[in-house]
């Protein structure tokens, strides 16, 4: 009985720590602004930004 307990007090305790890690507000990007430009890596070793696509 009292390792259920503890295990479901385990349990318990890790499900509210993932609630309350999960509840941060993110902010999110304005709509109309430009994206930040990053680049990515393909299968074939070469390298694609997104300032590549930029106006298609």
């Amino acid at each position: 009985m009292n390792k259920t307990l503890l295990f479901a007090a385990l349990i318990l305790l890790n499900a509210l720590g993932m609630a309350l890690g999960a509840s941060e507000t993110q902010t999110q990007p304005a709509t109309g602004t430009a994206a930040p430009d990053f680049k990515v890596t393909t299968g074939d070793g070469s390298q694609v930004s997104l300032k590549d696509y930029r106006g298609k």
